[in-house]
């Protein structure tokens, strides 16, 4: 009896193993039949194990960005002032690269009729471009900055500037976004009324944010500082822009720059509020 109770749990033993591994084997089978489950295998596998982008935060390359702006002061009475603003501001997006271009174009005519009539024509030419190198972790970038300012408001002509060094994308996600970025360079600027010259080394460093509304409106923050032997100054740019019509929205910006390197009649404090039209072309 003993025996036959025996053969008779060995026999269910072996069967219920080999139900088992047929079941498992039909299992394996239908994962590696379903494309869906391969791809998720194969993405597994191919996971580069240094660098891996959390839920929020995904690629937004290629990409390429372009607003223009284009703001228009007048006074008329004892004195008769126009100011225009034209600006264009451009941010690319690729697999390796991230690039930053800026033009601005400021000019200011007043007329003043006291027995002498006087007409005065002050102007800013400015141009800027930097391109950050994305390494390994594509937040971690190596950049280089180029920036060219002939800045009359402040008699300071032909001012170049030319960094390169560190950049650091923080964090961007769907409504925010923060960098940074540090580095050493050279900078050349010429004072108007004097003549005087000024080369020498420098380090420049630069934090940007920037907050994305529900409802399209947006606003964003830069401050910059360049610091040499003889000369420093710092740069703070706060706007805000809102969507009136589909591509085009209403900007409101507020400067405030620190030069030390003016001519001894021209304040080194200066700021600037504007409110502007801008259009998004792409």
């Amino acid at each position: 009896m003993k025996i036959l109770l025996t053969l008779m749990l060995c026999l269910l033993a072996t069967s219920v193993n080999a139900d088992m591994n047929a079941r498992l084997q039909q299992k394996a089978s239908d994962f590696f039949k379903n494309p869906s489950a391969k791809r998720n295998l194969i993405k597994l596998l191919n996971t580069h194990p240094t660098y891996s982008e959390s839920d929020d935060e995904t690629p937004d390359y290629p990409s390429f960005d372009l607003e223009g702006e284009f703001g228009v002061l007048v006074t008329t009475g004892n004195t008769n002032t126009s100011m225009f603003k034209l600006a264009l501001d451009a941010d690319q997006e690729l697999e390796s690269w991230s690039n930053q271009y800026f033009v601005q174009f400021l000019q200011r005519n007043t007329e003043v009729d006291d027995d002498n009539i006087a007409d005065l024509d002050t102007s800013r030419s400015q141009i800027s471009t930097q391109f950050d190198y994305k390494l390994l972790n594509p937040k971690y970038r190596l950049f280089g900055f180029a920036e060219y300012d002939d800045n009359q408001f402040l008699q300071l002509r032909h001012q170049l500037t030319a960094v390169a060094g560190w950049s650091h994308l923080a964090w961007k996600r769907e409504h925010t976004e923060f960098r940074y970025s540090f580095g050493p360079g050279w900078t050349r600027s010429e004072q108007e009324d004097t003549g005087f010259v000024l080369q020498e080394m420098i380090v420049r460093a630069t934090a940007n944010y920037a907050y994305r509304f529900e409802n399209n409106a947006r606003f964003r923050q830069s401050i910059t500082a360049e610091m040499g032997e003889v000369n420093s100054k710092a740069k703070s740019l706060t706007s805000i822009s809102a969507k009136i019509f589909e591509r085009l929205a209403m900007k409101f910006s507020f400067e405030m720059s620190l030069d030390e390197n003016v001519s001894r009649n021209v304040d080194n404090f200066t700021t600037q509020t504007s409110i502007s039209m801008v259009y998004q072309f792409f």
